[in-house]
């Protein structure tokens, strides 16, 4: 379908929709006005007939007294036949215009005489029996009637009992109806006399606390009221009328439609056909620019929207054929740059020439002025420039984690632009205080492992979105080959382990100490080393054998392990002596952390279950960086010697390094 025809379809059903809608509410509104002030006129009647009903309930002891005469009928009842005492009742009753029935008791209650007339019922409701008034004793379907009066003769003493009543049929009905309003007598769900002409009793259930549906020679809208002994007087009206003006309106409004969908097809024909012009011009023209004809030009053929459109098309192309060229331009930069990154992770297995040809294609691929390539201490807490670009990693320092921009982004793990970003955030001291910043934290195995911060120096020239998209993507290849590289020194430290204990050897020991006595040198960190002796261990072989005495230096390895730190390093160095390196720790600290070992140790015996436990504890020495040596040699070598006095002093206990050039023998 084309433009031209969606478009005035779309015109028409933005006119027809809404007025086709408006018109069925406008019909559902005034039906439903109707029917409901149909349902308000019922009101009057139901209670105009609830008003005459209780008027005869409340007149009716009072008329059956008029209307007998006690007096005279005790007499009769005292001394006439049950022939007699009939007739007396039926002239009485013929007398009476508003009573139907009577019933006469003797003395002893024994029911002697039952006369009435007939009543206006339904066809197939029967007249109530003298079984059933008596029984109501009151009320009951299609009558009222009064409670038992004794009838007294002077001097003789009580003469019997007499009822009276009269029936509640059409006659009640018929004193309040109304125009339009059909009023029916219900019993026991089955409607007993009406207004209507009905052919035979008709099932109905009432609600007396709302309007309801009924079946009254026809569907028709109800309300009823309870009225005494389980009836109950419904008022409704035919709902055939409504219909019949529900269906009128409908048919106007369909009219209606017709000619607004002619009319408006017309004139939604004539503007869809102004619009799809130009836009066929433009289209002319886009279709121009994908075939790389950027020299295409639209006339414009007014002032007006349309017109400005045109003129702004054409500002579009001369735009675009500049942006396409700089455009290639970054893209073939931008793949040198990916291209050699990507070799260089390849290619190496060294983190830091990694990591340092990482932030120079970030450096490079953003056009920035400066970068830095901050990573984590041991501890975490910090964060040290690992590779610089444009700047002189002296000028730089240690940043804390939440500290600055770079401490923002690794304790966050977010992007920073600044400017750009909703929070201002200041460089911390050891950052450079370059103006535009952008900061990215590069990932390895779900963890941030560092931050690539770049910066330009022109306040001027922020970074963009696509300069972040950029630098967020080579962050995500370096952490690729972060992991590449952590798999492979995994491997490596395998390597370096312990095949009995399962801790690190001499020579994975001997490599982290040249990496943190760098790091304690370049920033004036100490770190502190303790040499450990299992007291006594020659003994235990010789006793229980070398198996036992594997076992123990297992479960040895173990409780020491359970007292250091993650960042601390764990090795054998050689039959039951073994050492800790600990970065970033005082002598102080050191003394703590060995003192924790000797309890762990002397705390609990050593031994399975099932063998003998045996009481073991360990001697240790403590040599910390700068106090006690600056080299390998020189810290291994005052260690050793503490070992050897702490052995000398009685074992189970910690000593302390003295000051370099003092001598000492080691223990055989």
């Amino acid at each position: 379908m084309s433009l031209q025809r969606r478009l005035t379809l779309f015109f028409v059903l933005i006119v027809i929709l809404p007025l086709g809608v408006a018109g069925f509410a406008v019909q559902r509104v005034v039906v439903n006005e109707i029917s409901r002030r149909a349902v308000l006129s019922l009101a009057p009647a139901l209670d105009a007939t609830v008003a005459l009903y209780k008027d005869r309930v409340e007149a009716l002891d009072a008329r059956v007294r008029g209307t007998v005469g006690l007096s005279r009928f005790s007499e009769v009842l005292s001394s006439g036949t049950t022939e007699e005492i009939g007739t007396f009742l039926s002239n009485r009753l013929d007398s009476s215009s508003n009573l139907d029935f009577f019933i006469a008791f003797d003395r002893k209650g024994r029911r002697i005489a039952y006369t009435s007339v007939g009543g206006d019922f339904v066809e197939g409701f029967p007249l109530p029996s003298a079984d059933d008034i008596e029984a109501a004793s009151g009320a009951g379907p299609g009558f009222i009637s009064t409670s038992r009066i004794p009838l007294r003769i002077s001097g003789r003493g009580l003469a019997g009992s007499l009822i009276g009543g009269s029936w509640i049929d059409q006659d009640l009905l018929l004193g309040s109806s109304q125009e339009g309003v059909v009023l029916s007598l219900a019993a026991n769900s089955l409607v007993i006399a009406s207004t209507a002409d009905l052919d035979g009793q008709v099932p109905i259930t009432p609600t007396h606390d709302d309007s309801f549906t009924a079946d009254i020679n026809g569907e028709a809208k109800a309300r009823a009221a309870r009225l005494d002994g389980g009836m109950s007087i419904v008022a409704s009206t035919p709902t055939s009328p409504i219909e019949a003006l529900s269906r009128r309106v409908i048919t106007s409004l369909l009219v209606l439609l017709a000619l607004a969908v002619i009319g408006t097809t017309l004139l939604a024909y004539l503007l869809a056909r102004l619009i799809t012009r130009p836009m066929e011009e433009l289209a002319a023209g886009a279709q121009a620019i994908t075939e790389g004809r950027y020299d295409y030009r639209i006339t414009p053929r007014s002032k007006d929207e349309v017109g400005q459109l045109a003129g702004a098309f054409n500002e579009m192309s001369e735009k675009l054929s500049a942006t396409v060229s700089e455009l290639s331009m970054s893209r073939d930069r931008l793949q040198r740059a990916v291209h050699r990154v990507g070799e260089t992770m390849r290619s190496t297995h060294d983190m830091g020439q990694m990591l340092g040809s990482l932030l120079n294609t970030a450096v490079d691929a953003v056009d920035a002025d400066a970068g830095v390539l901050w990573r984590f201490t041991a501890t975490r807490s910090e964060l040290f420039p690992g590779s610089a670009s444009g700047l002189d990693e002296a000028s730089l320092g240690r940043v804390s984690v939440g500290e600055g921009l770079a401490g923002h982004v690794a304790e966050r793990a977010v992007n920073v632009m600044m400017p750009g970003s909703a929070d201002r955030l200041n460089p911390g001291p050891g950052e450079p205080g370059l103006p535009v910043v952008m900061a990215v934290p590069v990932y390895s195995q779900d963890r941030v492992m560092g931050v690539v911060a770049v910066y330009r120096s022109d306040s001027t020239d922020p970074f963009t979105q696509e300069d972040l998209n950029t630098v967020v993507f080579l962050a995500e290849q370096g952490g690729v080959a972060i992991e590449n590289v952590m798999l492979h020194e995994e491997a490596r430290r395998l390597s370096l382990m312990d095949g009995l204990t399962g801790i690190y050897n001499r020579r994975f020991f001997q490599m982290q100490f040249r990496q943190v006595l760098a790091t304690a040198q370049r920033f004036d960190r100490p770190f502190s080393v303790l040499m450990l002796d299992l007291d006594f261990f020659k003994s235990v072989n010789d006793r229980y054998g070398h198996p036992r005495g594997d076992a123990i230096l297992i479960e040895f390895a173990q409780r020491v392990s359970s007292t250091l730190r993650e960042v601390d390093t764990y090795a054998r160095y050689g039959g039951e002596e073994f050492i800790v390196l600990l970065p970033e720790t005082d002598v102080v600290g050191a003394r703590t952390t060995a003192e924790k070992i000797c309890e762990v140790i002397r705390a609990t015996p050593f031994g399975a279950l099932d063998e003998e436990p045996l009481d073991l504890t360990v001697s240790i020495g403590v040599a910390s960086y700068p106090p006690h040596g600056d080299s390998f040699k020189g810290l291994i070598e005052a260690a050793d010697q503490a070992l050897y006095r702490a052995k000398e002093n009685g074992r189970d206990r910690v000593e302390l390094a003295t000051a370099p050039g003092s001598a000492g023998l080691r223990l055989a």
